[in-house]
């Protein structure tokens, strides 16, 4: 605990600071609402979401023609997730991507892995995910599942999310809370909402010690932020917030197949898993370091009754360090294995590290809300312009030198090399974007909702020592249409249609490309959806969706010179599929969080004919997920929870040869509501995996060709106690 208290003492001190200094701002009398915001604060998982940001309709999830999922801040908490790859588990169409502990996580939509760059926003605005997210400050977390093209332009089809954070309240309150786990991960946090003047005041601090079962993984980290809010007039309010989160911890690399029939391919799961297995365990390896800062400020006012604006910017700011004894294929074989391990386990160790990675994300909103009568209807618009610029300015040189083999049963110590021998490549990216969407009453049961958004679009990149510059421009247009029907006022039957695209650059690498660094003509992605919505009672909203998304990919041809070209849509995958969710309140006692994904996932085009209608590697077939909370009547203030997750079908190899075992996990949880010397206290207990089942979790195919395993994690118990004050 003294470490903690010591850790928490700079950030606090810093962020009380900043609270003080707005107080010179304070002009009006003190409003009665600083903010409007979905509720917070809340201690149970009430799942009593109806609206969010980041559909861009401005209406109520169950009369909205898309499938939104949801997270709230209670539901994280009562789940016990400290973790993005946690957090993935409370949705079936939501699936982990080369998630591992200490390094940044990655997720993929109806089984198309993200962008970090295009699919994720802060509170509507522009994000890059290349720095793990710290959850203290997060309201909620708003999932768009499908093309959004319409709400960000360029991005991979899979979906949207956006992180919103926590806002000044209007009652002064603060929560103090202490957790940890079973291998010394321990935790301090303070939540603490006041107002100063007319200015509202929320400020969280956390500082944690990093323990795991992984072997060589002790880390640490420091959060702070600070949001702030006031109204200027009765009309127009503004806000700001400010982050900052520095994580140091080493992270764990994949496995790999074996090359059991000595091809020179991986081909065979490993059959004895040690889930705490860490092969970057080499006394020279240095952990996985990020310090991400982000500030934004927002300006709202409204016109009148009918008309509001809104003018939002951000930036945020990163640096990574990032290093690691990193394992990926085998020489210790007749043949050199890869992707995968030699047959007895051994695999090559390699030493990377690029040092000083910055990236800068700046991004900037205006619209215009606003509601008017024409030809007989009523209306609903927004239309605005937004902007974004996007850098990464990585070290002049890596590291990326091979030392030696280890072996997963039996690891072994191997040299290091630090030698700086790789060149880098730093990139720029700038867009300037119009949008415009119209939600019309056509009846009184019938709505159409249509989009569009043009995008313009500046890439360039070059070598670290200024060498292969490209640079190129294009513009892009996303649209996307819907209709809904309201039979009751309960029931919503809806069907879209909607476009993304993504652009591409080859490689910048001649000794592998015909056509390295070329610019690839846009690739347009297409979704069409039907479903039904359903409002079984007041606090229970019931879904159902069909989906179509067919996505183009680049691909490679050969040519006569060894090397091949790439091309645009050289290859096109096909992901259909079905979604049922129940998220709600069945009765009094009872909250549930249910939903099934049935997905299929083919290549319908390549330029290797054998990879048509082989399944996308990494993508289950059938994924559930089934969370319940239930108060316990016979003692108030106890309340038991679950989340049951199963997948199946989710395949290795790009021929479909390997396939994950199917796959259950059990977490469990209780918690109890209570007052200590007059304090009210929340006392938490979460089992993650319950039974202790040990599996292969995952198992993404990289960009560069590599598959890597990942198994479960082994039975973890966490506690905490918070107390308000």
């Amino acid at each position: 605990m003294a470490y903690i208290l010591k850790t928490v003492q700079k950030p606090l001190a810093s962020a009380i600071a900043a609270a003080l200094s707005c107080a010179a701002f304070a002009q009006t009398p003190p409003p009665q609402k600083i903010d409007p915001v979905t509720v917070t604060g809340k201690s149970a998982p009430v799942l009593d979401a109806e609206n969010a940001d980041v559909g861009g309709f401005n209406a109520p999830l169950a009369k909205t023609p898309q499938s939104i999922t949801v997270i709230g801040a209670d539901l994280l908490a009562s789940t016990g997730a400290q973790t993005l790859s946690h957090a993935l588990k409370l949705d079936s169409s939501l699936a982990d991507s080369y998630n591992t502990l200490g390094y940044i996580e990655s997720l993929s939509i109806r089984g198309f892995l993200l962008d970090q760059t295009g699919n994720f926003r802060r509170n509507g605005l522009a994000m890059t995910n290349y720095a793990p997210i710290a959850f203290e400050n997060k309201e909620r977390i708003e999932i768009l599942k499908g093309v959004a093209g319409l709400q960000s332009g360029v991005s991979a089809p899979g979906g949207l999310v956006n992180y919103v954070t926590k806002v000044p309240m209007k009652e002064a309150f603060t929560t103090a809370t202490v957790s940890g786990d079973q291998y010394g991960t321990a935790k301090a946090h303070i939540d603490a909402n006041t107002s100063i003047g007319n200015v509202g005041v929320r400020l969280n601090v956390a500082a944690e010690r990093l323990r795991s079962q992984f072997d060589h993984t002790n880390g640490d980290r420091q959060f702070a932020s600070l949001a702030m809010a006031t109204s200027l007039s009765s009309q127009t309010s503004v806000s700001a917030d400010f982050e900052y989160h520095r994580r140091s911890q080493p992270d764990v690399p994949g496995l790999g197949l074996l090359d059991v029939n000595g091809d020179g391919g991986g081909d065979t799961l490993p059959t004895r898993i040690n889930p705490r297995l860490n092969l970057n365990n080499q006394s020279w390896s240095l952990p996985f370091q990020t310090t991400t800062s982000t500030a934004q400020v927002a300006l709202n006012h409204r016109f009148n009754a009918d008309w509001q604006a809104r003018i939002a910017a951000n930036l945020q700011t990163s640096k990574l360090n990032d290093r690691i004894a990193f394992p990926d294929g085998c020489s210790n074989a007749t043949n050199y294995v890869y992707p995968g391990l030699c047959a007895n386990g051994d695999v090559d160790i390699y030493d990377y590290r690029s040092e000083g990675e910055k990236r800068k994300v700046s991004s900037w909103d205006a619209y215009l809300d606003g509601k008017f009568s024409a030809f007989g209807l009523q209306h609903n618009t927004r239309f605005g312009f937004a902007g974004r610029s996007i850098r990464a300015d990585l070290p002049p040189m890596q590291a990326y030198n091979y030392v030696g083999s280890t072996n997963i049963y039996t690891p072994v110590a191997a040299p290091s090399d630090p030698t700086l021998t790789g060149l880098n490549t730093n990139s720029r990216e700038r867009a300037i974007e119009g949008y415009a969407s119209l939600r019309s009453n056509l009846t009184a049961t019938v709505q159409s909702f249509a989009g569009v958004r043009i995008s313009q679009i500046n890439r360039a990149s070059e070598r670290s020592n200024g060498s292969r510059a490209v640079a190129y421009d294009q513009t892009v247009t996303t649209p996307w249409a819907g209709l809904a029907w309201s039979p009751s006022a309960s029931t919503m039957l809806y069907g879209s249609w909607g476009q993304g695209v993504e652009l591409e650059v080859v490689p910048n690498r001649s000794s592998r490309f015909v056509n390295y660094g070329a610019a690839l003509p846009a690739l347009k992605s297409e979704q069409i959806e039907i479903g039904a919505k359903w409002q079984a009672s007041s606090r229970l909203l019931v879904t159902v969706a069909l989906f179509n998304i067919d996505k183009p990919f680049a691909d490679d041809v050969a040519t006569a010179s060894g090397k091949p070209i790439r091309v645009a849509g050289g290859k096109e995958a096909r992901h259909r599929g079905l979604e049922l969710a129940a998220t709600g309140r069945v009765d009094a006692a009872l909250s549930v969080q249910a939903s099934m994904t049935v997905l299929d996932a083919k290549f319908t085009k390549a330029v290797d004919p054998t990879l048509v209608g082989q399944r996308v590697t990494n993508v289950p077939r059938v994924k559930t997920s089934l969370f319940a909370d239930y108060k316990i009547a016979a003692l108030p203030g106890l309340a038991l929870n679950a989340l049951v997750v199963f997948e199946s079908g989710k395949t290795v190899t790009a021929d479909g040869s390997v396939t994950l075992p199917n796959s259950w996990q059990l977490d469990a949880g209780a918690r109890y509501q209570t007052k200590l010397m007059g304090k009210s206290t929340l006392l938490r207990l979460n089992v993650e995996n319950l039974t202790n089942r040990v599996y292969w979790r995952e198992a993404p195919t990289q960009s560069w060709g590599g598959i890597y395993l990942f198994p479960s994690t082994p039975r973890t118990v966490r506690g905490s106690v918070t107390v308000d004050f």
